[in-house]
């Protein structure tokens, strides 16, 4: 609590995995009540309803362009200058704007018409921000089967990443288990957000 971690203060090793979990959580948030927020587009426009979670993603994607040239700024302040692990930083930048988006896609038709899921999201977000090693360090578990689990959670791949560029200095290539669970889930959400798309968007309107 509080010491190095892989030669680094622990304060700029949680500055790597907090930067990029503002960006989750608004997605997970907002990016879930996109549509909603902006249902008269949907209600007084023919607008395409499913580029509004894209637009949302992109906005609040450049707030996390912003935090991440601040992270940058602070590691080089402190005396820790960038080494050859960040030129991955963008596939990493990558990994978590085309997942949070795909959730966007899959959430925001279904808040649409659902306050109840809205609510349900809202309601398990500080528990994912707590499962997901972004406070605390999740390759230091013992419990194995545990590890193993956490390691499917994309939350954890992507803020690991992050770290793997600014901490660990681990290529992204070296973890290839963990590469795969997240493209896999990357696959689902897309999947998935197709999926409630083609459900809700003949009704959506007229619930709006």
């Amino acid at each position: 609590k509080g010491g190095d971690i892989a030669g680094y203060p622990f304060v700029l090793w949680l500055i790597c995995g907090i930067v990029p979990w503002f960006y989750m959580s608004e997605m997970l948030t907002l990016g879930t009540e996109c549509i909603l927020r902006n249902r008269y587009l949907v209600t007084k426009m023919k607008y395409p309803v499913s580029t509004i979670p894209t637009f949302t993603s992109i906005s609040k994607f450049s707030v996390h362009l912003i935090l991440l040239i601040l992270t940058i700024l602070i590691f080089i302040l402190t005396g820790h200058m960038p080494t050859v692990y960040m030129v991955q930083l963008p596939f990493y930048m990558l990994c978590n704007f085309l997942f949070f988006t795909g959730w966007a896609l899959f959430a925001a038709p279904i808040a649409a018409i659902s306050t109840d899921f809205s609510n349900l999201v809202k309601s398990f977000v500080t528990a994912v921000f707590w499962l997901s090693g972004i406070l605390w360090e999740v390759d230091s578990m013992h419990n194995k089967l545990a590890h193993q689990l956490l390691m499917l959670n994309p939350v954890t791949f992507i803020c690991n990443g992050y770290r793997n560029c600014f901490v660990y200095q681990t290529w992204f290539f070296e973890q290839p288990k963990r590469l795969l669970y997240f493209a896999v889930a990357l696959v689902l959400i897309y999947a998935l957000g197709f999926w409630s798309y083609r459900r809700t968007r003949s009704e959506m309107a007229d619930v709006l």
